[in-house]
């Protein structure tokens, strides 16, 4: 992927986050976010999405075979974004709980959440690859790149190169 994809990609995440996080760009101040950015678990028996709940976006799972839907986070603070862990037991998400956009796991067994990154930049958009570690986005170099944590050691790899700077 060039530059200029990654630019636009960086600006549509952008405006995604904009208008999840309450940004009136696009005039609809009152959106309802009901079963929003659904992801289907490893076993395709559950979705985990976010949803507008009392005062923010929460994450919910909804059990397809009983439709039985589970809030998995409840605070002031949008979360969003979620994905499974390669196998199910984890979801990754981006939340503005800790006052900027960081990257975030909850286990499901004890609804246990801890916080991945902790860079004033935004990290957004987290998906959990098959390798084990979770890909994402952040402008922690003044543009929007690619970087990997591992969410158990928590190392952190800067993917892409638009510029000098260092993760």
């Amino acid at each position: 992927m060039n530059k200029r994809n990654f630019t636009i990609v960086g600006l549509l995440a952008g405006l995604c986050l904009m208008t999840l996080v309450g940004c009136d760009f696009f005039g609809n101040e009152e959106t309802d976010y009901s079963y929003w950015e659904p992801a289907l678990s490893p076993d395709a028996r559950m979705i985990v999405y976010e949803s507008t709940a009392e005062s923010s976006l929460e994450l919910f799972t909804l059990d397809l075979e009983t439709n039985i839907e589970r809030q998995l986070t409840i605070n002031e603070y949008a979360d969003w974004s979620p994905w499974w862990s390669p196998d199910g037991t984890r979801i990754a998400f981006a939340s503005s709980r800790d006052k900027n956009v960081d990257i975030y796991v909850l286990d499901l067994a004890s609804l246990e959440v801890v916080r991945l990154t902790t860079h004033a930049a935004d990290d957004i958009n987290p998906s959990w690859g098959i390798d084990g570690v979770i890909y994402f986005n952040s402008n922690r170099s003044d543009s929007w790149e690619a970087y990997t944590i591992d969410p158990d050691s928590l190392v952190l790899r800067k993917l892409t190169s638009l510029d000098a700077s260092t993760p």
